[in-house]
């Protein structure tokens, strides 16, 4: 290998290899390598000035995160007096380039008249952080960097158990290596990782949520504006935020900015951290407004009082599995059919069934085994579970209205959400109005601004708030036969609830 002189030979070193590793191998270990702007930009968020420098890089790689960092500190006015770096990285086949970029850095700093060690621990971080925690002699950083692995855990996995010996649960690898570095920080410490979204909202990550902010504030929050912009060279689709965050309670304001096709951003605001996670939220979910303008708009959406349990409405995912009941589907249509309702029956804001295809079924046979799995003629509000940020609306609706099909029954698949009241139908105008709402833009703008997923949850739809029960039947009294257009929408919405439009 050749002597590293500066950061861009360190990213050219990262792009050799990513294109030796197979796609396979980084998806085995949730690996994926830090470009330069993204490192740079990460490692200009810190905001400390102390004068020892202890620093974690967890899942450290080929040490891009940690070279951009100390290439920073060189730079400043007032330095550091001295940098200890603990690289921890599983891989062994990096561990030279790894070495070079140590290398590198300890040039930087010899030249800048700092003090400066490294150390590679080659291990699976999980099991050398658990092990630290409570080691006066391991458990001090007071700077941690990462782009930690993403890759879910299983229940019983060696990793999943290893967390719990320090009371963390979670089902992914990166929001473990999160929770178990900040446990090795001192306070005010300052963390900077580029992580997935995902752990802003949902069930599965509540216990994660609850455990971080516990001790952590975040102090900066970068959005991408495209999910492609971090990784795009290793085809990451899932979106991605970046953040620091400090290990004390005391900040009130959270600096917010987002970036769309470069690492400039374009769009910087503060927020109140209670305006970042309610207090009274119980799910502790983090909202994050890409503008001022998505701040205002939650602001006035705060407005609508009610919510799913006062409107005596409740939200389930459909109880059909389609491949656990192969024998029972039917793909032809009979009179005695049961409908088997699929995200493919949306059309303009209604259920159009049958729709004739080779891979779903459009019917479901009636018997003792799949009556517990359908629900009584009605009408009935249902959503799509998954939906990508590119598409126009997060959360697609549709009205499956009871008096349209001649069958006393109906199954919802897995991949529906339907709306009910105590499994059974709605009345029209209020199903009506509940899918107007759950169709208008101001919805599906405060909807973006926590669900970062492909999927809308049973948990995110009971977590919007809802018009009152009068509100709905206003809004669906307008409604009329057909589903009005997104403009007309919008104007009933606005109108019932009295918002300003933006």
């Amino acid at each position: 290998m050749s002597q590293i002189n500066t950061l861009a030979e360190i990213n050219r070193v990262r792009q050799e290899v990513g294109a030796i590793k197979e796609k396979a191998l980084k998806s085995e270990l949730g690996q994926f390598f830090t470009n330069t702007n993204v490192a740079s930009f990460m490692a200009n968020l810190f905001d400390s000035n102390e004068p020892h420098i202890k620093l974690l890089d967890p899942g450290a790689g080929i040490g891009i995160l940690t070279a951009a960092y100390i290439e920073r500190l060189c730079k400043k006015k007032r330095k550091p007096i001295s940098i200890e770096v603990v690289a921890v990285e599983i891989d062994e086949s990096i561990l030279p380039y790894l070495t070079d970029t140590l290398e590198f850095c300890s040039n930087l700093c010899q030249k800048a008249g700092i003090t400066f060690s490294s150390q590679i621990v080659n291990r699976d971080f999980l099991e050398f952080g658990v092990e630290s925690i409570g080691n006066p002699g391991t458990a001090n950083f007071n700077v941690v960097i990462m782009n930690p692995p993403y890759k879910k855990i299983s229940t019983d996995s060696i990793s999943r158990n290893l967390l719990r010996q320090i009371g963390v649960e979670t089902t992914n690898l990166y929001t473990g290596f999160v929770a178990v570095a900040k446990r090795l920080m001192v306070n005010f410490g300052q963390l900077v990782a580029i992580t997935p979204r995902s752990f802003c909202n949902g069930t599965y990550y509540i216990k994660f949520r609850s455990d971080f902010l516990s001790d952590m504030s975040f102090k900066k929050i970068h959005l991408f504006e495209s999910r492609k912009e971090a990784f795009s060279e290793d085809d990451v689709l899932q979106e991605n935020i970046i953040y620091l965050a400090e290990k004390n309670k005391k900040y009130r304001k959270v600096s917010i900015t987002s970036s769309v096709s470069s690492m400039i951003p374009s769009v910087s605001y503060k927020l109140d951290t209670d305006r970042l996670v309610h207090p009274d939220d119980g799910e502790l979910f983090i909202r994050l407004a890409k503008d001022q303008a998505e701040v205002e708009l939650k602001t006035a959406l705060e407005g609508v009082s009610s919510s799913l349990e006062q409107l005596n409405i409740k939200v389930s995912t459909g109880r059909v599995v389609d491949f656990r009941t192969k024998e029972n589907l039917k793909f032809e249509v009979t009179e005695d059919s049961i409908p088997l309702i699929y995200p493919l029956h949306f059309l303009d804001g209604f259920v159009r069934w049958p729709v004739v295809t080779a891979k779903k079924a459009n019917g479901i046979v009636l018997n003792k085994e799949t009556e517990k799995l359908l629900l009584p003629r009605g009408n009935y509000v249902l959503v799509r579970r998954f939906s990508s940020k590119e598409e126009p609306k997060r959360i697609n609706s549709a009205i499956y209205d009871g008096t349209d099909f001649k069958a006393t029954f109906v199954g919802f698949e897995n991949h529906v959400n339907y709306f009910h009241i105590n499994n059974m139908g709605i009345p029209i105008e209020l199903a009506k109005g509940l899918s107007l709402y759950l169709s208008s833009t101001v919805v599906d703008r405060y909807f973006r601004q926590f669900n970062g997923l492909t999927q809308v949850n049973v948990s995110d739809l009971k977590s919007l708030p809802y018009p009152t029960h009068d509100e709905l039947l206003e809004m669906g009294k307008q409604f009329g036969e057909i589903f009005p257009n997104q403009t007309q929408v919008d104007l009933i919405i606005l109108q019932v609830l009295g918002i300003q439009a933006n």
